[in-house]
Parts: C-alpha cells; structure tokens; sequence
C-alpha cells in the first residue's frame, strides 16, 4: 500500500508481509507475518504480527493490538498462522533509531485513544468504531 492519505484501512489476516509506504494521517488494522512502514506521518496502527513492525523515515506512528472483529476471524488468523498473538505489535523496530533508548518516532497508543473493536458488521449497517 502506498500514497494514502487520511484513509482508514482494515484488513483480515494476511499469509505473506505487507509494505505500507508514504502513508498520512491513516488508520490501519492489520494482521500479518511481516509488516513495513517507510515514511509514515501521523498514522495509528493495530496490528498482530509474527514478527517485530520495522519502521523507517516516520514519525508521530502509535501502535495497538489487532481489533478487527467478524464472524470466521479466529479461524482465519489459524489458517494464516496468526492465532497467538505475540505482543509484537509493540516491539517496533525503527531502522532510524538504531540506540538503546525508546524511538521518539513512535509510541503505543494511549488506551483513551483507541478505536475499540471494529466490527465488520458495522459497517454493512452504517456505523463504524462502535
């Protein structure tokens, strides 16, 4: 994915890696292996992910565990290997920031601003984010 902007994008479990590059003020629930972000501003991320998110050249990324909700999601994150979560999705690597000290390009993001469950279903009847 790249080039978006002020966009919120929400997808079930991946099998492979996905790249995500010069990326906006987006939202973004993701479930896969591997996940790289180059050149992200302003953005929040839910993942789960197998292994540590890489980001590179952003900043102001907050991250958060995977929220997205439908019926089969379990046995779709089985099927791609993601039925444990790992607690990856907060050990960020940023390839910019290689010290022993927390990246200031990225956070977790505060429990008072997280979406909540995203529920597919939600959006067949109009209403997101309840």
């Amino acid at each position: 994915m790249n080039r978006l902007k002020n966009c919120k994008v929400y997808l079930g479990p991946v099998i492979g890696s996905i790249l995500i590059e010069e990326v906006e003020g987006c939202v973004f629930v993701l479930a896969s292996h591997q996940i790289r972000i180059h050149l992200a501003k302003r953005c929040d991320f839910y993942l789960r992910v197998r292994s540590r998110p890489i980001i590179e050249d952003s900043n102001v990324v907050r991250f958060a565990p995977y929220c997205l909700d439908y019926g089969g999601i379990e046995m779709d994150l089985e099927k791609a290997g993601l039925s444990e979560e790992t607690g990856n999705w907060g050990n960020v690597d940023d390839f910019k920031w290689l010290r022993a000290v927390q990246s200031p390009n990225w956070c977790v993001l505060p429990e008072n601003e997280k979406v909540g469950k995203v529920r597919v279903e939600d959006f067949e009847s109009g209403i997101e984010g309840s």
